[in-house]
């Protein structure tokens, strides 16, 4: 069976389907990674193999981008009931756009792969019109919690009504199969079901210094790899004054930073009692940890549950708020909001998940809900039944 694996041009976003391609090429399948440039160091370092999709820009994806948009023109689908949500018009737009220029190179690369089956991240659109156009079924794979999952299917019909027209039904063409590596526990309440894959603790490559695997550390913070590089060290360095020190929460030498490469020169001296650790995957540092503190991407999230951790979210853009949110619904930790994110909320919240047996015990049960989930071995067969055959 060969799979085309299909991603957006984030590298995070591969990072959640690498043990499902590790599966399918251990059980004698072959796998392709078609991505973006972006993404492409990200694929090699997971050992795939990738095929490099450019976005193309000429007059013909120009005059596809402008058709979308009248297609499209008008008012879209009123959001659900149920509070507020993202800018669904202004992202419809980035999807018109990344899909009159991705949809045909991604459908060259498709065609010479010969895939019998697709799998894809939620927001790789390209990936079900690609399908469609080959015959072949695909396979949605969400990231974490996906609060408004539904809805963005919903609002993709409408945004993307050009491609849909064109292949007949005049609607988004349905995954085969939802797998979710978020445990029903902390996923969305109210989100179509998918099936449960148990996620895989893939942070990248890398290696633990031995001082660090000796000390370990009793909080862990990270933001990601992202969020620094993008809105600057600010928010970790306070998070940092907040956490470290004798007086801290965390008590002397008990914070270890997991950071991209790069952030000590952004984050300048750091605080007595914080050891920064650049580049060494969060799986590696969480073993000797009481809890984590972090910025609230999917990732890190499910990452710290599978280790059965406390987990307090300093979320730094609405689109990070919901793994808090749902991770305080469950009882397995806290979130604060931008106004609460000063020195002492922060120390605050952190000596209450440190002390808090309920808390703890909310985050253990966790951790056994997302064990007994599917492996990603176990989904093996069913994506072969749902491909039609097996390459032997």
């Amino acid at each position: 069976m060969r799979v085309l694996v299909m991603t957006s041009p984030v590298p995070t976003h591969l990072t959640p389907v690498v043990p499902l391609a590790w599966a399918l090429r251990a059980a004698g399948h072959e796998v392709l990674v078609a991505c973006q440039p972006e993404v492409e160091a990200a694929a090699r370092r997971a050992g795939l193999c990738v095929a490099v999709v450019e976005a193309v820009d000429d007059d013909s994806s120009r005059r596809e981008r402008a058709a979308a948009e009248r297609a499209a023109a008008g008012p879209g689908p009123s959001p659900a009931a149920g509070g507020d949500g993202p800018p669904w018009p202004v992202l419809a737009q980035k999807w018109r756009g990344r899909t009159a220029g991705v949809l045909a190179p991604s459908t060259a690369v498709a065609r010479r792969w010969r895939p019998d089956l697709i799998v894809a991240d939620p927001l790789e659109f390209a990936a079900p019109f690609v399908a469609a156009d080959l015959g072949v079924p695909f396979v949605h794979h969400r990231w974490g919690v996906d609060r408004f999952g539904d809805e963005r299917w919903r609002q993709a019909r409408h945004a993307l009504s050009y491609w849909c027209a064109a292949r007949g039904p005049g609607a988004l063409p349905e995954p085969a199969l939802v797998l979710d590596p978020c445990p029903p526990g902390l996923q969305e309440p109210g989100l179509s079901a998918g099936g449960g894959i148990r996620f895989g603790a893939y942070n990248g490559s890398g290696s633990l210094p031995w001082r660090a695997a000796a000390r370990g550390g009793r909080v862990c913070v990270t933001f990601g790899t992202r969020t620094v590089a993008l809105d600057g060290a600010g928010p970790l360095r306070s998070t940092l004054r907040a956490l470290g020190g004798t007086a801290g929460p965390a008590g002397p030498g008990g914070v270890v930073v997991a950071a991209a490469a790069g952030t000590g020169a952004l984050l300048g001296r750091v605080p007595a009692g914080v050891e920064l650790l650049e580049d060494v995957p969060l799986n590696l540092i969480l073993g000797r940890c009481s809890l984590v503190v972090h910025h609230g991407g999917g990732g890190t999230t499910l990452t710290a549950a599978s280790f059965g951790l406390p987990q307090l979210v300093l979320p730094q853009a609405p689109y990070l708020v919901e793994h808090g949110e749902r991770l305080a619904a469950c009882g397995a930790g806290e979130v604060l909001d931008r106004d609460a994110q000063e020195t002492e909320g922060i120390r605050a919240a952190a000596e209450r998940l440190l002390s808090s047996p309920r808390v703890a015990g909310a985050a253990r049960r966790l951790a056994a809900e997302m064990g007994a989930m599917t492996t990603a071995a176990g989904w093996v067969a069913p994506l072969e039944e749902i491909a039609g055959r097996v390459r032997v």
